[in-house]
């Protein structure tokens, strides 16, 4: 795990336990221990997925439902690659850890990408998204850039601050897996 990856992840943690609690302190999520390898290498926990994890029985409740994979960095992904022929195109990548890491606990995937000096964006799939957008129509309205695949589900990105202005912790936890 690079310095880069470990620091996003605190800084996204910081950032959950704000818009779940409406305080910095005390801390609601944390990066998972090992970067979310932890939860692949341990079978008496088979809820745990994704790179965040809630310390708390509020971030759980939060946790349990959707697992989230952050990512920062990889100065030379662009979007533009995906109407090239690159063989490890990085998005496509991040998402498929990102479902395969959702896939075994039953809880929807959440990818959050930050590139450097750029907004950062939340990816999620067509089923979160549909469930959302029935609570908050608004959501429908925010800009968005889906992504499809003929051998993988598809992705919607969003502006992540825009997201969480109009996702609420009740619009998770109110989410069925």
């Amino acid at each position: 795990m690079s310095g880069k990856g470990g620091e996003f992840e605190r800084e996204f943690s910081k950032y959950l336990t704000f818009w779940l609690t409406g305080k910095k302190k005390p801390l609601a999520f944390w990066r998972m221990p090992g970067s979310g390898s932890f939860a692949t290498i341990s079978e008496e926990n088979s809820n745990m997925s994704g790179d965040i994890r809630g310390i708390t029985s509020k971030g759980m409740e939060i946790t349990d439902i959707i697992s989230i994979e952050c990512k920062t960095g990889y100065p030379k992904t662009s979007f533009w690659q995906l109407f090239k022929e690159i063989k490890n195109f990085n998005i496509k990548m991040f998402w498929i850890q990102c479902t395969e890491d959702a896939k075994k606990p039953g809880k929807y995937p959440v990818l959050i990408y930050r590139k450097l000096r750029q907004e950062i964006i939340i990816g999620i799939n067509k089923v979160l998204d549909d469930k959302l957008i029935e609570k908050k129509s608004k959501l429908d309205k925010l800009p968005s850039m889906e992504i499809y695949w003929n051998d993988l589900e598809s992705i919607k990105f969003y502006s992540m601050k825009k997201f969480f202005d109009i996702i609420t912790p009740e619009d998770i936890k109110g989410l069925n897996k």
